[in-house]
């Protein structure tokens, strides 16, 4: 055979080399499909409906009474009996403590005995007295002898009166020594024991011996230490929920009572002390026990909500666009576009005297200051609604006067921050703006178009959902976006090992070499 039939009868593509070639390419396109799907992000929605919602602030704090009582006796002596102890229950005018009473009996005892003596005297020189009258009438008493009756008498009485004075005193030194419950409470320290000598509360320099200590454990209170960010979100009289470690599955409620107005700071923080009451018939509650405090400080009922979790800042946004796909430009354009709507429909346009744009953008060209990423500076001014006086770059947002909703200054503002202003679609830091009021956030809403981004201003908010006053509808479906920027920080990762990977392979970047080599063999 010779070499040109060799080549006709077996190098000569037939059918079955075709075949195997398009079997090759589809294999090929299918796996290279696949791996572009699977890299796809599968971005979870979830759909807006009604919820009740409550906005919180959560301290921790220290169970302790309302009302702590120093019980103290005002008599000396050694104490013969002691019926309670740490931890009793009393009523009030139950005997807690019993003085020695030899010397105030005694004392009592000898008031009593003086007392009859002077009802005795006065009895007698009353009589004395009005037989003196009788006499120095008829003239057998001098004068002199009548006033003398007279004042026997009157001294009789004063001694009398004396005598009571002095029997009250010894009544009640004999009453002291017996130590009673000024109220019903408990007992929750004790500093002395049966057989001490104690010295007077009334009569030592010192105070006296302290005997116990006591308190009404029914109404406690905690001492919760709120921030000093949401101490201005709390007021006496907001219901509060408290629960401590030694029932965590009980909570127990209670009222905020007052916020002290000196701050503690612990650690560089500065915190203010909130005194909660929190009724304790059952008695669960003692003193010293540690717990969280959740204070309610807004709510609402059958509201329209959105989760946070797709809720972003304007300020997000191009970290946002970038995991879910999306055309930045095109995003922003949106974006502007709905930011304008708002401030028109209630005639909140406004610009600089000098006539700079409604946007930053706009401000920018019309300066001809340059070109920022997603929003220009102004000019002087404020420039425009959401211009930056007094010219810079701008990223997303003209910082300084003005702004997008959902920022103040340079801060990005957290979800479910309330309206102060009542201006509905008002920049937080410019005009008409409250502070932290009527910020606007975005979510984006699954259309038959795609996600498109939505203008959110929210209300109250939890850990979990907002509020939504405007922006969205109940029944929309919004892009749950942790996960689309979770799966495109893994790709980035995935991307970059490869490369790392790629470069670092023996022979990588030397094919030419390689393959030049091969060619001259």
């Amino acid at each position: 055979m010779n070499q040109s039939s060799f080549r006709s009868r077996f190098l000569r593509p037939g059918p079955l080399v075709g075949a195997v070639v398009v079997i090759v390419a589809v294999v090929l396109v299918a796996r290279f499909a696949f791996h572009r799907r699977s890299d796809a992000p599968v971005i979870p929605v979830e759909q807006v409906g009604r919820r009740d919602i409550s906005q919180t602030v959560e301290a921790t704090g220290t169970v302790q009474p309302i009302e702590t009582t120093e019980i103290r006796s005002k008599a000396s002596g050694q104490i013969t009996r002691m019926p309670v102890e740490i931890g009793s229950v009393v009523r009030a005018g139950d005997l807690l403590a019993q003085i020695d009473t030899v010397n105030v009996q005694n004392q009592y005892d000898e008031a009593l005995a003086a007392l009859e003596a002077a009802k005795a005297n006065v009895a007698i020189t009353k009589t004395q007295e009005e037989r003196a009258a009788q006499l120095f009438k008829q003239g057998v008493m001098t004068t002199d002898q009548n006033e003398s009756a007279v004042l026997a008498y009157a001294n009789a009485k004063s001694q009398l009166v004396n005598a009571r004075s002095n029997l009250s005193i010894a009544k009640q030194a004999l009453d002291d020594a017996r130590v009673r419950a000024p109220y019903a409470g408990t007992i929750i320290e004790q500093d002395a024991t049966k057989g001490q000598v104690i010295a007077s509360a009334t009569l030592s320099a010192s105070g006296g011996t302290l005997l116990f200590k006591m308190a009404d454990l029914n109404r406690v209170q905690m001492q919760a230490l709120v921030g000093e960010t949401d101490i201005g979100n709390v007021r006496p009289g907001m219901p509060a929920t408290v629960t401590v470690d030694a029932f965590p599955n009980r909570p127990f409620r209670g009222v905020v009572q007052k916020i002290e107005p000196q701050a503690v700071i612990q650690q560089s923080v500065t915190m203010f002390p909130v005194l909660i009451n929190i009724a304790n018939e059952n008695g669960l509650l003692l003193p010293g026990m540690n717990g969280e405090v959740t204070i309610s400080i807004a709510q609402a009922t059958d509201v329209v909500a959105v989760p946070l979790d797709a809720v972003r800042s304007v300020r997000e946004l191009p970290a946002v666009a970038a995991a879910l796909g999306l055309d930045p430009d095109s995003l922003r354009a949106q974006v502007q576009r709905q930011i304008a709507a708002r401030l028109a429909a209630r005639g909140g346009l406004r610009g600089d005297s000098a006539g700079a744009g409604r946007f930053g953008a706009d401000s920018a060209r019309a300066r001809g200051m340059g070109r920022g990423r997603w929003g220009q500076a102004g000019g002087g001014g404020q420039g425009g609604a959401y211009g930056q006086a007094g010219g810079g770059r701008g990223a997303w947002m003209a910082r300084g006067g003005g702004g997008f909703p959902g920022s103040r200054g340079d801060r990005q503002a957290a979800p479910g921050d309330t309206a102060r202003s009542g201006a509905p679609w008002a920049p937080a830091g410019g005009p008409g703006g409250g502070g932290r009021s009527g910020q606007a956030q975005v979510v984006f809403v699954q259309t038959a178009r795609g996600l498109e981004p939505r203008l959110v201003r929210l209300g109250v908010s939890d850990f979990d959902y907002a509020q939504v006053l405007a922006g969205v509808n109940e029944g929309d479906e919004v892009a749950m976006l942790s996960v689309a920027e979770i799966q495109a920080k893994r790709q980035q990762q995935q991307a970059q090992l490869r490369q790392r990977m790629g470069s670092a392979m023996p022979g990588a970047g030397g094919g030419g070499g390689a393959r030049g080599g091969g060619g001259g063999r």
